[in-house]
């Protein structure tokens, strides 16, 4: 009997089975098996992944003045276009579909013209998720969409949600050469990532199997792709350091460049730039949630916890190149929501009291989306463009840290 601490039984016997067939797997095969595997992994079943009662907080269930200010950054997008009349939003890894119900939201109180020609896709690989959003749309006129939303703002009408949001499966389900933006929000560092150590030489580290359970193997490469990663970046992790290498990103990039015809795309994830990531001494960047806590170890509940890697952005924008996309800018949270005006939503309040208390939670939601040494210093946001001749963002008007990559 599979001892429970190691995670979703059918997962973990899968991943014995694997390694039995073949011997050891790569970290990126153990990954794509614990968080994708379908109907078990931690991403495609119903499991409560976000929120109070799941395993971490986004930044719109922080405070919904994140989604009005990302709303007015795609305003500013549509007006940089030339007002197209149909602008199209594409939220890659979009879960519940919050941050662009919201942003909707905020679009049709705020910017009325942008709003009649702005639409949004939805693009998430959970199953079960993708029929909540998909039976919106059967719904009575009266009722609201199925997802409670964050205080502070508006549920979304089934009519609206009809005529301005579909769901997908994958990108690839709909029709390229948009015009637009395309978002996403904490989904690159859910790649699946190699595991490297640098010993006489770049080895791997691979996932075997013992009687006492998964462990780790240190081999050759997989794959060239390892060397020539940090050969183009041109940086070498010391003797005995870790990394993560997420040759997945570089794909991924490539395919979004290749999938917009005009526009940009905005990249929200906790991560750094290159030869910050792999300065000497820094050490693995994996990264684990369960519940509101975090540990670094990949092997035990497999498939009820998230695993992660911080991003290099560095290899976002090199990669993003090869498909025409560049870079207008890159920051820290903080940073772009203050070039964004975050703190004009502050509300004025002398003290607690039981009448402010809604004013008080308001702003302490603010603080959190800024908060030094947290979400204001871990998030990063990249925006890079296409078609365009280097726009202007409001959003790197305080601080552009695009020297840094």
């Amino acid at each position: 009997m599979v001892d429970s601490i190691l995670g979703h039984p059918d997962l973990v016997s899968e991943i014995e089975r694997q390694i039995q067939q073949r011997g050891r797997i790569t970290f990126a095969e153990f990954m794509e098996i614990a968080l994708y595997w379908p109907d078990k992994g931690y991403y495609t079943s119903d499991r409560v992944r976000w929120g109070k009662h799941g395993d971490y907080l986004t930044n719109s269930d922080i405070s919904p003045v994140f989604s009005k200010l990302l709303a007015s950054q795609l305003y500013q997008m549509w007006d940089i276009l030339r007002c197209p009349s149909q602008f199209t939003v594409v939220e890659i890894g979009a879960g519940r579909g919050d941050l662009s119900f919201q942003v909707e939201d905020v679009v049709e109180d705020l910017f009325p013209e942008f709003h009649k020609a702005v639409d949004f896709k939805l693009v998430d690989l959970n199953p079960g998720r993708r029929s909540i959003e998909k039976n919106v749309a059967q719904l009575d006129k009266n009722s609201t969409h199925i997802s409670e939303p964050p205080n502070g703002v508006k549920a979304v009408p089934t009519g609206k949600a009809n005529k301005k949001f579909s769901c997908h499966s994958a990108i690839e389900e709909i029709e390229p050469n948009i015009i637009g933006c395309i978002i996403s929000n904490e989904l690159v560092d859910a790649f699946p990532i190699h595991r490297v150590i640098e010993m006489d030489g770049l080895k791997e580290v691979y996932v075997d199997y013992e009687s006492a359970g998964f462990i780790e193997a240190i081999e050759e490469p997989s794959t060239q792709s390892l060397n020539d990663y940090f050969d183009r970046l041109g940086v070498k992790i010391g003797y005995g350091q870790r990394g993560e290498v997420n040759l997945h990103a570089i794909d991924w990039i490539k395919s979004i460049g290749a999938f917009l015809d005009k526009g940009f795309v905005i990249t929200i994830d906790y991560g750094l730039p290159a030869k910050e990531l792999f300065q000497p001494g820094r050490g693995s960047n994996l990264q684990c949630h369960y519940r509101h806590t975090m540990n670094d170890n990949p092997f035990q509940r497999i498939g009820y916890q998230d695993i992660t890697s911080k991003v290099d952005f560095t290899t976002l924008t090199m990669s993003g190149r090869d498909a025409g996309l560049e870079v207008a800018g890159f920051t820290t949270q903080f940073y772009f929501l203050m070039g964004l005006g975050i703190l004009e939503e502050l509300k004025e309040t002398a003290e607690l009291t039981i009448n402010n208390l809604e004013t008080f939670k308001w702003n302490q939601g603010i603080k959190e989306l800024m908060m030094s040494g947290g979400m204001g210093d871990d998030f990063k946001v990249l925006i890079q463009h296409k078609g365009i001749e280097n726009p202007l963002l409001k959003g790197f008007s305080f601080k552009n840290l695009e020297y840094t990559l």
